[in-house]
């Protein structure tokens, strides 16, 4: 994965910038500045490109493609570039060293507001019968197929790799400390709206044992799962961090993306609790969830929620082992 550090893709973003003179109030004064940000991301999310990868022979984005544009819609030929960008780094980064953060960012600003946006000043219709009536030699068609060369370049590269499988403990400990430092101290006036009869199942989380070491894995991944599910709920509170609020749900994603090969992990049938304790769990974060909605994503609902949720985290994080965090297939 170290070889999309090239800087073709630097440029793709670099040409988008100069190419989209398009006449929609949002590229005239969002667009270029998310580029720029989606630049100093990229340069900012890990160091110079190795030497190593200049060998590999990743081919840089033609410089006539936009040169060429000027009789095509250049508002489809934006789009088409950054679907491009969005679509690479939908692709697997687990092999990489890049600041994971920086990396969040720069993916959600790519896919969330420009792609979207980008879209709606296109509109649908113009969009599909760019792609419908493409050639070869148009600007999108050069694109279209200079990003699949490269996808299915990056496709090899990383089959290739050993996969790693494993929970981290450092990033659960800062995903509990997001959560716990986004906003104050628990509201006094929400104690009345503490669930009596709600109770996390705290025994689904813990290993006693070696044997448990894998079940309680897959516990904790399926519990990173719910509360992605639940944290995609809009209408947070104003008085939350909305930078550590956006960085804790980059990292749990993080997780869950990291983590999923812990699923494949096999065990001895007598051994494997599991689907007990992911009843037990469904059944938690279905009442945490009906809890919100009946509060109507009130403050106080959210506040509950997020107290139940660092209560989680601070368990898995100090009722495990060490010996229960490195697990590989």
């Amino acid at each position: 994965m170290d070889a999309l550090k090239v800087l073709s893709i630097v440029l793709v973003v670099l040409h988008v910038v100069d190419a989209a003179v398009i006449p929609c109030t949002w590229t005239q004064f969002r667009l270029r500045d998310l580029n720029e940000e989606s630049i100093m991301l990229l340069e900012k999310m890990g160091a110079s490109m190795p030497l190593r990868c200049l060998e590999d022979g990743w081919r840089a984005l033609p410089d006539d493609v936009f040169l060429n544009a000027q009789n095509e819609d250049l508002a489809v030929v934006a789009l088409e570039t950054l679907r491009g960008v969005d679509r690479i780094f939908k692709n697997d980064q687990t092999s990489v060293t890049w600041d994971r953060e920086t990396l969040g960012l720069f993916k959600n600003i790519i896919s969330s507001r420009q792609v979207e946006n980008l879209q709606k000043c296109v509109g649908e219709d113009a969009s599909q019968s760019a792609v419908g009536s493409l050639s070869a030699g148009s600007s999108v068609g050069q694109l279209k197929s200079y990003f699949e060369e490269l996808q299915e370049k990056l496709r090899v590269k990383v089959s290739s790799m050993p996969t790693k499988c494993q929970l981290q403990r450092t990033l659960v400990a800062k995903t509990h400390n997001l959560l716990e430092t986004m906003t104050g101290p628990f509201p006094l006036q929400c104690l009345d709206d503490i669930p009596v009869e709600i109770r996390s199942p705290t025994w689904a989380l813990q290993s006693n044992n070696s044997k448990q070491d894998v079940v309680a894995a897959k516990a904790v991944y399926k519990t990173l799962m719910k509360v992605s599910s639940l944290m995609e709920n809009d209408g947070f509170p104003q008085s939350w961090d909305a930078e550590k609020l956006v960085k804790f749900q980059i990292i749990v994603d993080r997780q869950i993306e990291e983590s999923e090969c812990i699923m494949r992990i096999k065990t001895k049938t007598e051994e494997d609790d599991f689907p007990v304790r992911d009843a037990a769990l469904t059944d938690y974060f279905e009442k945490v969830e009906k809890l919100l909605k009946e509060k109507e994503f009130s403050v106080c609902g959210w506040e509950v929620v997020r107290r139940e949720l660092l209560s989680v985290l601070q368990f898995i994080l100090e009722k495990n082992s060490k010996d229960f965090w490195p697990t590989r297939v």
